[in-house]
């Protein structure tokens, strides 16, 4: 009787154990997501400037060919960024470092959205916001991807 209860104990354990692992992998693997989103939506903005200009507020906006140029190889790296994102999802544990470079880019939008937002281009608020959250959980993601990894290395 009691050798069974021991063995129902440790089972549960285990299971949660397992849930708690779900959940993690969930949290660690969710700023990816919304990486591959939001790098897959600017780099359409950056290679379509109708939709470039809708998401900066910024109306009427047609660029000359030299600028368009200029974005289109903006839109390129993106989309290779974006593909960077799918592959490093794949194993988000091995492959945090993806992560954290992507925060790191992140912050740099954050400051130049800032700096416009400064300059008067209040229709930025919300890619203030955007950047604030993905940094946000782009660095809770390497963390936990970091004790996660660690986690199974001590057992």
């Amino acid at each position: 009787m009691r050798k069974d209860r021991g063995e129902r104990n440790h089972r549960r354990f285990i299971e949660l154990d397992v849930r708690t692992f779900i959940v993690k992998l969930w949290l660690i693997r969710l700023p990816y997501w919304l990486g591959i989103a939001a790098d897959a939506l600017w780099a359409i903005a950056l290679l379509i400037p109708a939709v470039f200009g809708a998401l900066t507020g910024v109306a009427e906006f047609s660029p000359d060919w030299q600028l368009r140029s200029v974005m289109a190889i903006g839109g390129i790296l993106m989309a290779g960024w974006t593909v960077l994102l799918v592959w490093a999802v794949q194993r988000p544990i091995e492959r945090r470092f993806v992560i954290l470079l992507t925060a790191l880019v992140v912050a740099a939008l954050f400051l130049l959205a800032l700096i416009n937002v400064l300059r008067g281009n209040t229709s930025e608020y919300w890619i203030l916001v955007k950047c604030l959250i993905l940094f946000g959980a782009m660095l809770t993601s390497y963390s936990l991807a970091g004790e996660t990894d660690s986690t199974a290395v001590d057992s």
